[in-house]
């Protein structure tokens, strides 16, 4: 699906909330929760409403609340939970201002947007910059855009401003001139909303000495397979935000690590699995913040 296309298919609804269609399905059924439009051949279509919709219900059930509980909240009540939970991790610093800050995004003001974002990097360098100010603020203007309080070009807009810093913060970094360390590879399996993150998350491996396999684009899971027989790998990083947690995905990549001898697997950007027991060969992080974490044992 390309962005800018307002009709989606129950598999992009599954690909952007990561609730499996079958689910999505049974909700419609069972909860009333979207009432999509059928072409003449009967294939579910969806309007941007319905998707921000399911983004909605998808975000408060992950944070905790059950799906029957959800299905009786009204358009309006919808909105004011996820805006109420979304606002529980926000940035405890006074300076930081994410709705001011924004202003300058709604009005499409590059130079006045760039310019109240640049200070964080200067007084806190990228890292914290990253995991403090601008993962929240992008996290802002999703939940914004999913509330109809941003349109879609405004999100865009603030995403792309804040993956053009990264960028230039990638290019200008300066590799150790030491051997370098393990490799990593990276493969996007999921959507464009955490695309911003895992930028930032190659730009911390680069950092740090590691020769890092980033290919830039979304690949099916199998591809793991195919770029560990071209360059061999010792760590993997799954932006893994589009799809379920369920049993079977997480023993899938348990077991490609396991049979290509990969020390660590981390998934990155899932708010909480749903799944007790993690293989022990696979690390689930939340943030960006708990990302830098888990790569401190990276040797």
């Amino acid at each position: 699906m390309e962005e800018g296309v307002n009709v989606f298919s129950i598999k992009d609804l599954e690909s952007f909330s990561g609730i499996k269609a079958h689910t999505i399905r049974i909700w419609e059924k069972r909860y009333k929760i979207l009432e999509p439009d059928r072409t003449d051949s009967n294939i579910r279509t969806y309007n941007e409403t319905e998707l921000k919709k399911i983004l909605n219900v998808a975000y408060l059930n992950r944070n905790g609340l059950k799906i029957s509980k959800i299905a009786r909240l009204s358009e309006d009540e919808l909105l004011k939970e996820v805006m109420t939970v979304s606002s529980q991790d926000e940035s405890p610093d006074q300076n930081f201002q994410p709705g001011k800050i924004l202003m300058a995004a709604i009005r499409f003001n590059e130079s006045q947007f760039k310019e109240a974002l640049l200070p964080f990097v200067n007084n806190y360098g990228i890292e914290d910059a990253y995991i403090r100010f601008y993962q929240p603020l992008l996290e802002k203007s999703r939940i914004l855009w999913q509330t109809g309080s941003l349109s879609r070009a405004q999100e865009q807009f603030v995403r792309n401003t804040i993956r053009q810093i990264l960028t230039i913060e990638d290019y200008n970094l300066k590799v150790p001139l030491l051997r370098s360390k393990s490799c990593v590879a990276m493969i996007n399996t999921s959507d464009y909303m955490s695309d911003n993150n895992f930028l930032f998350y190659k730009y911390l491996l680069k950092k740090r000495g590691f020769d890092v396999i980033f290919t830039g684009g979304i690949l099916p899971a199998s591809e793991v397979i195919e770029i560990h027989k071209i360059k061999p790998f010792e760590y993997l990083i799954v932006n893994s935000a589009a799809f379920d947690f369920a049993r079977k995905k997480i023993n899938y990549f348990s077991s490609i690590g396991k049979s290509l001898l990969i020390r660590k697997i981390v998934l990155t950007d899932f708010p909480e699995p749903q799944e007790k027991k993690i293989p022990e060969n696979i690390v689930i992080s939340r943030n960006p913040g708990d990302f830098r974490k888990a790569i401190a044992v990276f040797k």
